[in-house]
């Protein structure tokens, strides 16, 4: 009796509290206090539910999963739900205040429920030390890869097979169950379409709606073929749609270059802090540009890159290659350079849930066999340009990642496909330039539902509700009134600007608009070309503490944040050296000393605003400058 009325307060508490209305009988679990690392103003509280690590064997203990609350903003009306709303699989409490921008409006009489999946973030991390030092991406080999993956599975032992999709969404419905919440409405980006999916199957009965954006289907293509086709749609309809280049002059310049580099390719070092990894510009390389993950902006630069490399200039592929292989290992960067694990639940997941072509009872040798015998079943042809080996390189699902995982007798795929899936309204949107998650999956992840609404949205990459206001907007829309028209982004958004070729020589530089000579014009410009380029590596500088500048130079991050330029060169004749700054609204200022052939040699004190305005002052060849100027 006195604990029936002790779960009552604690109900009600959590009602006046976040504002959730507990359904009757529910335990509402731990009590919850302010999250920490979260923004005081968005008001959340945090809490754990402790749950089996596998529900059919007890025995092996518990875990806890950490879980947020986000209140509604306006409290004087009653609650209209709860939205449960990751931005991906994987750890999500960080990132509150993302989404509730992404949720917006939807707050005001909504709650938000975040959650850790299992093994990640706050909710009792996995950290396998076979991953120590190994880092996704080209900086590692496949082979090792594989091998530490294989490694990781052997050291979770009898919990191999506790990170997939399925225990994931019992996890969400366990947390749903003790903050006494009802139904929720589903919104799943990428991998987490997946998990919403599953709950869906799983819980149908505490499922309002659903949104998935960039939707995974369960049966997807090993082999990525489908995303190749999707790369090069791409291609074509940016190059149409913004008539700055042509889609085939384009695909056959990849052709050619993949060829080329298949042949010869070229090794080269990369630096980042004091770490050095050895990488290389292949037909592998090549692909992951093309492929890029559905990022819009690899295919606004993919047109430059490949005619320069045509013609011998590989430093603006270079750049697309090393740039995000840099940005993947930043886990490494740390004051001894030994870094920490990955999120190891995250591979755990994947050997538990991907589908593969190779059996688990099967020995490693057996598997590796199975896997050749698929990969050369395939034609060779429907792989071009790029080879076989070339493409499964590009940076999508590897199918090869657990080649080497322990046998588990329980992996599979997370969903039945004959599993029933609840008639509640839901919304898949696709973007028509995503390569990663193409609008065909799209389409057969929405046919499984009962009621789904697909919409395509034009010119989005990866996760549209990301990348277009009228898909966000729509998406929103969608939760507030359960329908969507599915032409209502029709003819919106614009397709990525098509980079121009990146200057070799100072020569070839966009002049400044300025009342100067024009070798002052062009001192100027190759500034503000050096700035562009900083700022373009400052996903790398940011861990990392320094980078390579586009053709040589460094980039360092001083004590102070400033940016020190080490003989930098974004073009081949001129060089910039100094301490840049960036303020709060994104204006540079600082003092730069201008080398080389190409270039007035001299000094100038600079500012550089947001908006293209800029001012210098100082010496170019002895004489005094002090001028106004705006970027063309």
């Amino acid at each position: 009796m006195r604990r029936d009325r002790l779960v009552q307060i604690i109900a009600l508490v959590a009602t006046l509290v976040l504002g959730v209305a507990p359904a009757n009988g529910q335990d509402p679990g731990p009590a919850l206090a302010p999250c920490a690392d979260v923004p005081a103003e968005l008001g959340a509280r945090c809490g754990g539910v402790t749950v089996p690590i596998d529900r059919a064997n007890p025995a092996l203990g518990t875990t806890t999963v950490a879980f947020a609350v986000l209140p509604r903003r306006d409290r004087s009306r009653p609650s209209l739900g709860m939205l449960f709303g990751p931005a991906s699989g994987g750890p999500a409490i960080d990132a509150a205040s993302q989404l509730a921008a992404t949720f917006g409006p939807l707050l005001d009489r909504r709650e938000l429920l975040i959650v850790d999946t299992r093994g990640t973030g706050r909710s009792d991390p996995v950290a396998c030390d076979s991953l120590r030092g190994v880092a996704f991406g080209p900086v590692t080999p496949p082979a090792r890869m594989t091998a530490a993956i294989g490694a990781c599975g052997r050291e979770l032992g009898p919990r191999i097979g506790a990170y997939g999709v399925a225990a994931i969404a019992d996890d969400v419905d366990a947390v749903r169950a003790a903050l006494g919440v009802e139904r929720l409405d589903l919104w799943g980006n990428s991998y987490a379409s997946w998990v919403m999916t599953v709950y869906a199957g799983r819980h149908p009965e505490h499922v309002r709606s659903i949104v998935l954006s960039g939707a995974y289907p369960f049966a997807y293509d090993q082999f990525g073929l489908d995303k190749l086709a999707a790369a090069g749609r791409a291609i074509r309809l940016m190059c149409a749609r913004t008539r700055s280049c042509s889609g085939r002059a384009v695909l056959r310049d990849v052709a050619r270059v993949a060829a080329r580099l298949r042949r010869d390719p070229v090794s080269f070092t990369a630096r980042a802090g004091g770490r050095r990894f050895r990488l290389r510009l292949d037909d592998g390389a090549l692909a992951s540009v093309v492929w890029g993950g559905g990022d819009t902006l690899f295919l606004s630069r993919l047109p430059a890159a490949v005619r320069s490399a045509r013609r011998g200039d590989l430093a603006p592929l270079r750049r697309l290659v090393e740039t995000p292989a840099l940005i993947d290992a930043s886990g490494l960067a740390g004051a001894n350079g030994a870094g920490s694990a990955p999120e190891s639940a995250i591979f755990a997941g994947a050997c538990h849930d991907f589908p593969r072509v190779f059996s688990y009872a099967d020995p490693p040798e057996a598997r590796r066999a199975a896997f050749e015998r698929a990969l050369t079943a395939l034609d060779t042809r429907r792989f071009a340009p790029f080879s076989r080996e070339g493409w499964l390189r590009a940076g999508f699902e590897s199918p090869d990642w657990c080649l080497e995982w322990p046998d588990d007798p329980t992996a599979g795929p997370p969903l039945a496909p004959d599993a029933s899936l609840p008639d509640v309204p839901t919304l898949v949107l696709a973007g028509d330039l995503d390569a990663n998650t193409p609008a065909p999956g799209g389409r057969e992840a929405a046919a499984r539902f009962p009621r789904p609404t697909f919409v395509e949205i034009p010119n989005a990459g990866h996760t549209p509700d990301g990348y277009s206001p009228c898909a966000l907007a729509l998406a929103r829309r969608f939760i507030r009134t359960l329908a969507a028209d599915p032409r209502a982004c029709a003819g919106t958004g614009e397709p990525p600007a098509v980079a121009p070729r990146a200057p070799v020589r100072a020569a070839q530089l966009p002049l400044v608009g300025a009342a100067a000579p024009a070798g002052h014009r062009r001192a100027l410009g190759l500034l503000v070309a050096t700035v562009a380029d900083m700022q373009e590596q400052s996903d790398v500088l940011g861990p990392w503490g320094s980078a390579r500048a586009l053709r040589g130079g460094r980039y360092a991050v001083a004590p102070n944040g400033a940016i020190r330029l080490t003989d930098v060169r974004v073009v081949r004749d001129a060089r910039v050296s100094g301490v840049l700054a960036s303020g709060e609204d994104g204006t540079v200022t600082g003092t730069a000393r201008l080398a080389g052939p190409g270039t007035p040699s001299g000094r100038l004190r600079i500012r550089i605003t947001p908006t293209g305005r800029g001012r210098a002052a100082g010496t170019l060849d002895g004489q005094r400058v002090h001028v106004h100027f705006r970027v063309a």
